[in-house]
């Protein structure tokens, strides 16, 4: 069964889920719209982020980490024409689909390409080329991402519900706020 979700829900749920489990604001955020952007383009970005989270240790950690990585293989693929990242252990396509779309438009070639593969797909190591961009990529992603405003992202109602489930761990209970408060810890 699915659900139909704003793309801005998608974003919200993923960034205070993953700082419940420990991840600092920058990387929840950027995990976030990585894995929604996934799931409007691709699919599959709930349950890559799901698969993430259920391997536990560091693991979700670590893939929130390799957009990061990307931007200094783009660096050498700019000096020397080709820069190669190996990820061990390999994370799924959701921690790298809008990074990859980025750096297409910066005319930085990346293989494999997202391209019908769905968030879940795990990708071993990326080979980055200069190169051209897709003349037709950003019409593409341009439509897909303006029905997705317009009508939402059906998503797994089951990943839904646990995804809500951890992005509430996040929360403060207001009696929590109001007793450091009232013991003079501050307050908003």
């Amino acid at each position: 069964m699915a659900v139909t979700v704003a793309p801005r829900e998608v974003v919200d749920e993923v960034h205070r889920a993953s700082r419940a489990l420990g991840l600092n604001a920058d990387l929840a955020d950027r995990l976030a719209v990585e894995i929604a952007f996934c799931e409007v383009h691709h699919g599959g970005g709930l349950a890559a982020w799901a698969d993430l989270v259920a391997a536990g240790g560091h693991r979700l950690a670590d893939a929130a980490h390799v957009p990061f990585r990307m931007t200094g293989a783009e660096v050498e693929a700019r000096t020397t024409g080709t820069a190669r990242i190996d990820l061990e252990p390999a994370v799924p396509l959701a921690v790298l689909a809008r990074s990859i779309r980025d750096l297409d438009r910066r005319g930085i070639c990346c293989t494999p390409s997202p391209d019908g593969r769905p968030g879940t797909h795990l990708v071993a190591a990326l080979d980055l080329a200069v190169g051209d961009p897709d003349p037709t990529a950003d019409a593409r992603i341009a439509e897909r991402s303006q029905d997705a405003l317009n009508h939402g992202v059906d998503v797994d109602a089951d990943l839904w519900r646990l995804l809500r489930g951890r992005s509430h761990d996040f929360l403060v209970a207001e009696s929590v706020l109001d007793a450091a408060h009232a013991d003079g810890e501050g307050g908003i």
